[in-house]
Protein backbone atom coordinates (compact mmCIF):
# COMPACT_ATOMS: atom_id res chain seq x y z
CA UNK A 1 0.00 0.00 0.00
CA UNK A 2 1.46 3.54 -0.63
CA UNK A 3 2.28 5.85 1.95
CA UNK A 4 0.19 9.28 2.67
CA UNK A 5 2.62 10.90 0.81
CA UNK A 6 2.03 9.58 -2.64
CA UNK A 7 -1.12 9.25 -2.38
CA UNK A 8 -1.56 12.78 -1.23
CA UNK A 9 0.70 14.04 -4.00
CA UNK A 10 -1.76 11.99 -6.22
CA UNK A 11 -4.69 13.67 -5.37
CA UNK A 12 -3.33 17.12 -5.21
CA UNK A 13 -1.61 16.27 -8.86
CA UNK A 14 -5.97 15.32 -10.28
CA UNK A 15 -7.02 18.60 -8.13
CA UNK A 16 -4.55 20.79 -10.40
CA UNK A 17 -5.60 18.84 -13.47
CA UNK A 18 -9.38 19.56 -12.89
CA UNK A 19 -8.85 23.10 -12.05
CA UNK A 20 -6.39 23.51 -15.36
CA UNK A 21 -9.06 22.11 -17.13
CA UNK A 22 -11.86 24.93 -15.60
CA UNK A 23 -9.40 27.43 -16.67
CA UNK A 24 -8.76 26.35 -20.19
CA UNK A 25 -12.65 26.74 -20.97
CA UNK A 26 -11.69 30.08 -20.96
CA UNK A 27 -8.81 29.74 -23.53
CA UNK A 28 -10.10 29.40 -27.08
CA UNK A 29 -6.92 27.67 -28.17
CA UNK A 30 -8.21 25.27 -25.37
CA UNK A 31 -11.44 25.00 -25.25
CA UNK A 32 -12.46 21.80 -27.43
CA UNK A 33 -9.30 19.64 -25.23
CA UNK A 34 -11.40 20.69 -22.18
CA UNK A 35 -14.39 19.92 -23.22
CA UNK A 36 -13.64 16.55 -23.98
CA UNK A 37 -12.18 15.97 -20.55
CA UNK A 38 -15.17 17.06 -18.71
CA UNK A 39 -17.28 15.15 -20.81
CA UNK A 40 -14.93 11.99 -21.38
CA UNK A 41 -13.54 9.37 -18.80
CA UNK A 42 -11.16 11.21 -17.97
CA UNK A 43 -12.83 13.45 -15.64
CA UNK A 44 -14.11 10.80 -13.78
CA UNK A 45 -10.96 9.63 -12.91
CA UNK A 46 -9.05 12.39 -11.56
CA UNK A 47 -12.02 13.28 -9.87
CA UNK A 48 -12.74 9.60 -7.91
CA UNK A 49 -8.62 10.03 -7.12
CA UNK A 50 -8.99 13.67 -5.83
CA UNK A 51 -12.12 12.59 -3.34
CA UNK A 52 -14.89 14.21 -5.08
CA UNK A 53 -17.87 12.66 -4.60
CA UNK A 54 -20.19 11.79 -7.37
CA UNK A 55 -22.46 14.56 -6.09
CA UNK A 56 -19.31 16.87 -6.39
CA UNK A 57 -18.83 15.94 -9.65
CA UNK A 58 -22.19 16.50 -11.01
CA UNK A 59 -22.21 20.16 -9.27
CA UNK A 60 -18.91 21.16 -11.35
CA UNK A 61 -21.15 19.50 -14.99
CA UNK A 62 -23.71 21.46 -13.87
CA UNK A 63 -21.56 25.20 -13.06
CA UNK A 64 -19.84 23.50 -16.64
CA UNK A 65 -23.26 23.86 -18.48
CA UNK A 66 -24.15 26.90 -17.77
CA UNK A 67 -23.82 30.30 -15.64
CA UNK A 68 -25.70 33.90 -14.94
CA UNK A 69 -24.91 35.06 -18.02
CA UNK A 70 -26.59 32.39 -19.85
CA UNK A 71 -23.50 30.95 -21.70
CA UNK A 72 -23.15 27.07 -21.81
CA UNK A 73 -19.23 26.30 -21.60
CA UNK A 74 -19.38 22.60 -22.61
CA UNK A 75 -22.09 23.94 -25.14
Amino acid sequence: MLSSGPVAGLKGLMEAVILQSLEDLYCPAQRKESKEFFRGEGFEICAEIAGLNHVEQYRIQLLLRGNKYGRNALG
